[in-house]
């Protein structure tokens, strides 16, 4: 007979062997060599949670070692940040500060204290979790996934792709575009019925166009793009164009499909009516 819910354990956590390798590199022939079973762990946050729901994980690679995983630096057109950097660093980076504020400005509310202090951005992207607030803040600011293949080649790929997440290499590190032609905007305020990152590409005062993240509202994160906006799109058409074009919203026990996609019309409207 089937179970009708699988709960949590660490009775369901599998015997798996433990890895330490002190280079990208050798990080990534371990997961080549350990094949299906074998997975990367940074903070432990998102991964142990599903070992405990019985993931069927042979071997762990655990990346704390790997040097190089935790720089924030310049990068052409913005930063360059490793994949294993926390939630709280992000939060605390000066040079984030001064090149992204407005991703420093909400990040001090993600999450708890523990999770800002263990979970990593690199992490909190490959999760593909819908309510995991980096992944919709690079999907919004069209950030570039950078991974280490098998090959020891290096593969950039756009976080928005349908197979970001699918990639057998190591994410290494995510660029993202910054300064005064990009703005950032978060609303969470409905979670987790639907959150929005809106990333607004700024030329001469007017916006050029943009991308917004969708969470909670899918299995996965989605993302949709945005037309300029101006005399021939207001902010109202836009966001009612937006929220149409989007697929079929989950119904759950948060709220049903229609309520979903008509919240994510209202909140897209209010920030950009805020700016514009």
């Amino acid at each position: 007979m089937t179970p009708l819910a699988v709960h949590r354990s660490r009775k369901l956590i599998p015997e798996f062997a433990l890895h330490r390798p002190r280079s990208a590199a050798e990080a990534v022939a371990m997961k080549a060599a350990a094949g299906p079973g074998g997975v990367f762990m940074a903070g432990g946050i998102d991964v142990v949670n599903r070992m405990k729901f019985g993931a069927p994980v042979t071997d762990l690679i655990h990346l704390a070692g790997v040097n190089g995983l935790y720089d924030i630096e310049e990068a052409a057109g913005g930063l360059r940040l490793g994949a294993l950097v926390t939630h709280d660093r992000l939060a605390t980076s000066p040079l984030v500060r001064s090149r992204l504020p407005d991703l420093v400005q909400c990040w001090p509310e993600v999450a708890n204290i523990r999770i800002r202090c263990k979970g990593t951005i690199g992490g909190n992207i490959m999760a593909r979790d819908p309510g995991y607030d980096f992944a919709l803040a690079s999907m919004a600011a069209d950030a570039r996934l950078h991974f280490l293949t098998a090959d020891g080649g290096m593969r950039v790929i756009a976080v928005s792709e349908p197979d970001a997440v699918t990639e057998d290499g190591l994410l290494t590190a995510i660029t993202m575009p910054s300064g005064a032609a990009l703005r950032l905007i978060f609303d969470r305020s409905l979670r987790p019925i639907v959150s929005l990152a809106v990333g607004l590409d700024v030329a001469d005062g007017h916006i050029t166009g943009g991308r917004v993240a969708i969470g909670c509202a899918y299995h996965t994160p989605a993302v949709a793009r945005l037309p300029p906006i101006g005399p021939v799109r207001q902010s109202g058409e836009v966001a009612g164009m937006v929220a149409t074009g989007l697929p079929e919203p989950v119904a759950d026990h948060h709220a049903s499909p229609g309520y979903r996609r008509r919240m994510i019309e209202v909140l897209l409207r209010r920030i950009l009516e805020g700016l514009t």
